[in-house]
């Protein structure tokens, strides 16, 4: 596709020299499979660091050597089981406050030592929480048990929610989950991404974080996996975008 919105967009970044900056989030990483080797093909294809978000609860050491040697693929922690705990009549979370609070903190501190004892070097302390929601006061624990980072979605709010906690959060979903979890369409993609950048060069929203693009590989048809080909095709061809490394992204 022509990505002549963006183009534009990313035009007028240049009109004025300034970098915009991308990173990449991929949810729900559990175990080995086909659509994660697609995935992580198109990494390497482009050159771009890919943080993988996931699900300490059942997790497959399959998924280790999966990964191993890749130096710029990187597990963030997805919550810890990914199970709902809101009733009915609420939107689906598993970080809210519906539980004690020494049971919340229990699981991610399980969590997270088994993602760092797994992955080592490649475990980022960052938390994704599911569904991307997470009461305030479960992100005033992170800290304590030893996430640095947190990523939600929509442009954040302040840099550092909590002392010590980092947020960068995604922007673009490339999936329409209303309507049959398939590709959200590349029209409405690019405009998501042209929207957060415009919204930073106007500033609108904060300039220093960068666009992140969500994507979530066990549910792709192949219209996601040609836009996320072409999106970053097309992103490392211009002089004045970089994708950051995911390692670097949440030291503060």
């Amino acid at each position: 596709m022509a990505f002549k919105l963006l183009q534009n967009e990313l035009d007028k970044w240049a009109a004025s020299s300034r970098v915009a900056e991308f990173w990449w989030r991929d949810d729900d990483a559990q175990k080995p499979s086909v659509q994660l080797d697609q995935l992580l093909a198109i990494s390497d294809k482009h050159n771009v660091s890919l943080a993988l978000a996931t699900i300490p609860d059942g997790v497959q050491a399959g998924l280790v050597e999966c990964l191993g040697g890749r130096d710029q693929v990187y597990v963030l922690q997805h919550g810890f089981s990914h199970q709902n705990f809101a009733p009915e009549t609420e939107r689906k979370m598993e970080l809210g406050w519906h539980r004690s609070g020494t049971q919340i903190k229990t699981q991610i501190a399980a969590g997270f030592a088994d993602l760092q004892t797994l992955f080592g070097e490649q475990f980022v302390p960052a938390m994704v929480p599911p569904w991307n929601r997470i009461d305030s006061r479960v992100v005033a624990n992170l800290n304590a048990a030893g996430l640095k980072g947190l990523s939600t979605l929509g442009p954040r709010k302040q840099v550092f929610p909590v002392d010590g906690v980092k947020q960068i959060n995604v922007h673009v979903d490339i999936i329409n989950w209303k309507q049959g979890r398939r590709f959200a369409g590349a029209e409405a993609c690019e405009i998501q991404i042209a929207s957060h950048l415009s919204a930073k060069r106007e500033r609108q929203a904060d300039p220093q974080e960068p666009t992140g693009i969500m994507s979530h590989h066990l549910v792709h048809d192949a219209a996601c996996w040609d836009f996320l080909d072409e999106v970053f095709e097309f992103l490392n061809a211009q002089k004045n975008v970089q994708i950051l490394d995911v390692s670097s992204i949440f030291t503060p």
